[in-house]
């Protein structure tokens, strides 16, 4: 629960503010596309379950659960996919139509997220990690973060410049992905792996067939997501990238 400070005289009254009062006051940075399964927003130590069309705010972290994503909306229509067991935080946003101010700061911090570019100047994304910091050139990325910070980022479309925690940035073109561990430069560019391209599927098969179009649709029930899900795992261990 937040708490208000407010004058009055020579006093200082803290008045209590429930979640909702708390959530009223925060930045909308965009809202939820869609949602499957369970969703949660967390502001300090507020949580609440997202919902679909529900409003998105500022430094608000969004943890999704097993078999569980989400699509996030922002006004400059840049869209966010957050995969299954995943935190994502957006740091900043400013968007500015008719300013050259506008920005957009994402941390991922675990699991699997999905960024495709908006309306924003490419100098105006930015996307960090425990081990990176990624700059967009106007494209469609994914991120992968385990438990350790190493970070796996995929380029879909355009390009992108990702930095270590050491070293030299490295260019990364589309088709290709590179590897952050703790401490080190980022790898060479080079074909993505195929756990990597598993755990995207993941996301997708969770989002679009358990979701359906707009992410409130079960569509596939829980027996049928589980099998799709199993061949996803049994493709990630004959190590086809496929």
């Amino acid at each position: 629960m937040g708490i208000k400070i407010r004058l009055c005289g020579f006093g200082l009254v803290f008045v209590a503010l429930t979640p909702a009062a708390a959530l009223a006051q925060a930045e909308i940075v965009g809202a939820a596309a869609a949602v499957v399964r369970q969703v949660e927003g967390i502001q300090n130590q507020d949580v609440r379950t997202l919902k679909i069309s529900d409003n998105v705010f500022f430094n608000e972290v969004i943890a999704t659960k097993t078999d569980s994503a989400t699509k996030i909306h922002f006004p400059d229509d840049t869209y966010l996919t957050i995969g299954p067991d995943s935190k994502v935080t957006i740091d900043a946003f400013v968007y500015d139509p008719n300013s050259k101010n506008s920005k957009m700061i994402v941390n991922a911090t675990l699991g699997v997220a999905r960024f495709v570019t908006g309306k924003m100047g490419s100098a105006a994304y930015q996307i960090k990690t425990p081990t990176t910091t990624i700059g967009v050139r106007g494209t469609t990325l994914t991120v992968s973060v385990e438990e350790d910070g190493t970070t796996h980022a995929v380029v879909e479309d355009g390009a992108i410049v990702v930095q270590g925690e050491s070293g030299e940035p490295v260019e990364v073109g589309e088709g290709l992905s590179t590897t952050t561990e703790p401490g080190e430069e980022p790898s060479d560019p080079a074909p993505p792996d195929p756990g990597v391209e598993a755990d995207t599927a993941d996301m997708d098969i969770t989002l679009l067939l358990d979701g359906g179009p707009q992410g409130d649709n079960d569509a596939v029930n829980d027996e049928e997501l589980s099998g799709l899900i199993e061949e996803v795992e049994q493709t990630r261990s004959a190590g086809c990238g496929c």
